[in-house]
């Protein structure tokens, strides 16, 4: 395939549209970055300080340090030091934040059910490419990564 960069500016454009329209339709109280790190602390619970939600999360540290504040203030994530180091703590998801993770991922998931039930198989497909993609990226960074550290 001779992809021009017209062909790619067409891509590029309904890729935008596409997730638009994958935007939740109903607010939380939570954003969607808000709940992908609730999400991190739930199903991953080790991974529980912020420079390894920063990590596996690919947000930049910044941005995690703000979520946190946030969720902290919700009464989403409770903080405990660690007794190692005294700047460093864990943090752990709270039956409040539990509760709002549910309620958030209702909200941003009911734009990907809809699609789902009318595409039906081609979105299975698009979210298998999707996936496959994500790992192309979170390779190159990986690359990138080691090759810094040389």
């Amino acid at each position: 395939m001779d992809l021009q960069w017209t062909d790619m500016v067409r891509y590029q454009q309904q890729i935008q549209k596409l997730t638009r329209s994958l935007l939740p339709v109903r607010q939380s109280i939570l954003t969607a970055s808000e709940c992908e790190l609730l999400a991190s602390l739930y199903l991953d619970p080790e991974k529980n300080t912020p420079l390894l939600l920063s990590q596996k999360s690919g947000m930049k540290k910044e941005a995690v340090s703000r979520c946190l504040k946030s969720l902290y203030e919700k009464g989403c994530i409770r903080k405990q030091q660690q007794t190692c180091d005294e700047r460093s703590y864990q943090l752990f998801i709270t039956e409040t934040g539990l509760t709002e993770l549910k309620k958030g991922y209702e909200s941003i998931l009911q734009p990907f059910y809809d699609l789902w039930r009318s595409a039906g198989e081609d979105f299975e497909h698009f979210l298998l490419y999707a996936d496959k993609l994500a790992q192309h990226i979170e390779k190159g960074k990986e690359k990138t990564i080691d090759h810094e550290i040389v």
